[in-house]
């Protein structure tokens, strides 16, 4: 008992040493001055954690936020980014230091993944030994930790795994389902994709457990037939965490039909692999860099002991056919799943990954690490000859592998091998090579009763996981923390300044380019989610969960966006600053500071003619989009935006790029934009008159860009500068006649929304109301705000349905005169969740009671 509480022990001191060293040598916050500000950490969680500190602190969990661009539920955030128990710790940090924060959570679900993987190694197998130790090690800084750690949401998973798994183990031996119960409840509520994923292992897991179990001259199905209990008894369980988890699921799963992910491809199902030989390069520590860490082969690195061993598991004479049958289901289930492309797609929720693939590889490691353990109690450590001969043959293919990745990866297309092996350093090889060897005489060491030798293949694991961490984080951007918490001040001060100005009078958005703040980040930042730690609203936004309506009227009305992910600020005219509210534009500079202000915005909604109810958007026609969204809302056929007369247009193509040039005379008085589809405009440059326009409209999407206010018939020159061939721009030029839209602006003011209380729109997002007349010809209400079932209306009091209009816009029809309006949103779903989860709740009741009575 006494070496059992000092291996728990261990279990916690080392990996506590090990993962602080690592921050320590990165200089990672606390122990140092970088901050973990890179990929997501920089674009999402910095952001979605300041909103969930914020609702903490004020106990105010709105279900709805107008600081997510136009509007969104906050549901599928809370769900799929917010609800590990360990963001708690954020409530303790000012917004200033919440990169300190979460580092620290960070360093702690490493921590205690490799805490729970140890104690379970312990517990399945009643060894409490070194080898559970340096399992433990392994799984928490597997190839899958180092290349997504900054994912953080995710690491819980690795964290509830193993008691899951325990919990299985528990179950199908003992008919104890409980801990299973709780392991997998709570790896769905803390990430329902994780949960989703592990859900599937669950069930390779138990087959693996069926199959180890298998009689030698027993049919593996009459098996099955023969234990119908035990898969009985597993369904039962797994439909009980189901409906435990459904508070959370069910609201979720509705959440998430308002957003692109419910869209289906079926190429993401053709019958192909997903990766090629190259993938052997992972095998060995190094196979990849920060900056391979959207597209790359499976990271299966799990430390040089773990995968000699789970190699020579299968060749050692000491392991038992059955033994190596039903490890060899549970290895290769996962390798399959991740390689063949319909399989990967489903265990990646019918979708493909968008950047980071292969998210169930940490499996494939925990399963490998199970494998090894058990082989090395077994005795595989004696078989010398076996052991050798499986680092041999690791290295002859990891060899294999950079070998393919350097010479062959482009002849290997055809083939439909798609996810390459970006980064290959071949010096890498030969520390892969040196760690093989020095596992092996430490492996040695330890099979000739050596005391140092289990001190010294610990030693080399821990050194060589570090090691491969190092190499994953390679070119990360870190940034400096202290730089961060005083650009951060200096931004809120300003940026609180602007909006104190009038926000108790009428709803506005604020767009910001904070260029300070900007750079301090060393890779592009676009800013997307500033909005909820500047608590401004905003337009921009970046997240698996944005509403598909608020992509869909953003960019076709000539807003910048790279995917379905993300909108950007930038591409306004007059027309969608009224249409959105965008009074504001602020530029914070290093020096000087630029505020413009709009007049005549909307606010958050007026009346319009009852055609904005039938108006569509056309896909990349932004300029017919915003004209008949004029004529929608002023009830009218007048043509808003006009081309102007091509005078001439020239293509030129030099050594290293294309040059546009294009001269034309504006037909109207007014601003003129230029709007290319279909192009990334990264690279390219803008001169109007010879004057180049701001670098800010250069980024990786496209968007309605300013060639100024020109009056009729005034002669403007367009030059573009393109790495790329780019369409014609003389076709994708128009002008707004501002004095005709002035007066359709003019009435439609007339008849806005007046909303009351407009600060708690910051705290409750989901509940307003406010006043609006409505004229005899403006007999529908439009709100800036993406269409969601979720949202109820009532009208003086009375239940009124809300319509999409405008394309995608919340809108409602009203009768003639003075009414008073009330805005509630629903979170769908979230009574049949409770009532289900309520349900499962009675199941655990009605269990237990059955089980007593039949003792």
């Amino acid at each position: 008992m006494h070496h059992k509480y000092l291996y728990l022990i261990y279990t916690i001191v080392v990996p506590v040493i090990l993962v602080s060293g690592l921050f320590l040598i990165l200089q990672i916050t606390p122990f140092g001055g970088h901050n973990l500000l890179i990929s997501d950490l920089s674009t999402q969680y910095l952001q979605f954690f300041a909103e969930l500190r914020r609702q903490l602190l004020h106990l105010s969990f709105s279900s709805y936020s107008f600081l997510i661009s136009i509007g969104d539920s906050l549901v599928p955030i809370y769900s799929y980014y917010l609800l590990s128990p360990f963001n708690l710790l954020i409530v303790f940090f000012s917004p200033a230091q919440l990169p300190i924060a979460i580092d620290l959570i960070i360093w702690l679900k490493i921590v205690l993944a490799s805490a729970s993987m140890s104690v379970f190694l312990g517990n399945k197998y009643r060894s409490y030994d070194f080898m559970g130790i340096c399992g433990g090690l392994a799984y928490g800084l597997c190839g899958f930790v180092a290349m997504y750690f900054y994912d953080l949401m995710w690491l819980d998973a690795l964290i509830w795994l193993p008691v899951m798994v325990y919990g299985l183990e528990k179950l199908f031996n003992d008919s104890h389902g409980w801990l299973y119960v709780f392991g997998l409840v709570a790896i769905i509520l803390t990430n329902y994709y994780m949960g989703y994923i592990i859900c599937i292992f669950a069930v390779i897991y138990f087959t693996y457990l069926m199959k180890q179990s298998q009689p030698k001259n027993l049919p593996f199905f009459e098996h099955i037939k023969f234990h119908w209990r035990k898969v009985s008894q597993f369904l039962w369980y797994s439909l009980i965490s189901g409906l435990l988890s459904a508070i959370v699921l069910v609201p979720t799963f509705f959440a998430m039909l308002s957003t692109g992910k419910k869209d289906i491809s079926l190429s993401n199902f053709l019958f192909k692999g997903t990766f090629g030989p190259s993938f052997a390069v992972n095998l060995g520590l190094g196979g990849n860099d920060f900056s391979g860490r959207l597209v790359h082969n499976p990271s299966l690195f799990t430390g040089s002991l773990f995968i000699i061993i789970g190699v020579a598991y299968f060749f050692s004479k000491k392991i038992t056919p059955r033994s190596k049958q039903s490890s060899g289901i549970l290895l290769g289930s996962i390798l399959l799943g991740m390689w063949l492309l319909p399989l990967n797609t489903f265990w990646h929720m019918m979708q493909p990954p968008a950047g980071f693939p292969f998210r169930m590889v940490f499996l494939f490691s925990f399963s490998l690490i199970m494998v090894a353990y058990e082989g090395y109690l077994q005795g595989i450590f004696q078989e010398r000859k076996v052991i050798v001969l499986s680092a041999a043959g690791i290295g002859a293919v990891i060899g294999g592998g950079y070998i393919v990745a350097n010479f062959f990866q482009r002849p290997m297309d055809p083939f439909k091998f798609e996810i390459p092996q970006l980064m290959v350093r071949n010096f890498v090889y030969v520390l892969v090579v040196g760690f093989l060897i020095a596992t092996i005489l430490a492996i040695l060491l330890v099979a000739a009763g050596r005391p140092s030798g289990k001190y010294f293949l610990t030693a080399i694991l821990a050194f060589e996981l570090m090691v491969n961490f190092f190499i994953a984080t390679s070119g990360a951007p870190f940034g400096n923390q202290r730089a961060f918490e005083k650009t951060y001040a200096q931004s809120r001060r300003l940026i609180n300044r602007v909006e104190k100005r009038d926000h108790h009078r009428q709803f506005y958005r604020l767009l910001v380019v904070d260029q300070p703040f900007r750079k301090l980040f060393r890779v592009p930042y676009s800013g997307y989610n500033d909005s909820l730690i500047f608590e401004n609203h905003g337009l921009s936004s970046y997240s698996s969960t944005l509403n598909s309506h608020t992509h869909h009227v953003l960019a076709n009305l000539g807003f910048s966006s790279r995917n379905i992910r993300r909108i950007d600020m930038f591409g306004s005219t007059p027309v969608t600053q009224h249409l959105l509210g965008l009074k504001y534009n602020y530029y914070i500079g290093n020096h000087t500071n630029q505020l413009q202000v709009q007049k005549n915005v909307a606010g958050l909604g007026f009346m319009t003619s009852q055609r904005i109810q039938g108006l569509q958007f056309v896909e990349n026609q932004p300029f017919d989009n915003q004209n008949r969204l004029i004529q929608a809302e002023a009830g009218n056929s007048r043509q808003y935006f006009k081309r102007p007369a091509v005078m001439s247009s020239s293509e030129q193509t030099f050594r290293d790029f294309y040059q546009y040039k294009v001269q034309f005379k504006a037909k109207i008085g007014g601003p003129h934009y230029l709007y290319l589809p279909n192009v990334r405009l990264h690279g390219v440059t803008f001169y109007i008159n010879g004057k180049r326009l701001s670098g800010l409209y250069s980024g990786l999407g496209t968007e309605m860009i300013p060639l100024g206010r020109m009056q009729s018939n005034q002669v403007g020159t367009l030059t573009i500068n393109a790495k790329k061939e780019l369409p014609d721009p003389a076709l994708h030029i128009s002008g707004l006649d501002q004095g005709q839209f002035d007066r359709v602006v003019k009435k439609l003011n007339r008849h806005q929304l007046r909303v009351e209380n407009l600060r708690q729109l910051n705290w409750h997002g989901g509940h307003f109301k406010g006043t609006v007349h409505v004229g005899a010809k403006q007999r529908t209400l439009l709100l800036s705000i993406p269409y969601d079932k979720g949202w109820q209306l009532k009208v003086d009091g009375q239940s009124q349905p809300v319509k999409k209009v405008a394309s995608g816009f919340v809108g409602a029809t009203l009768s003639t005169g003075k009414h008073q309006v009330a805005f509630n949103y629903r979170i769908r779903g979230l009574t049949a969740g409770i009532s289900l989860s309520v349900l499962g709740a009675l199941m655990v009741v009605g269990t237990i009671i059955f089980k007593k009575s039949r003792l």
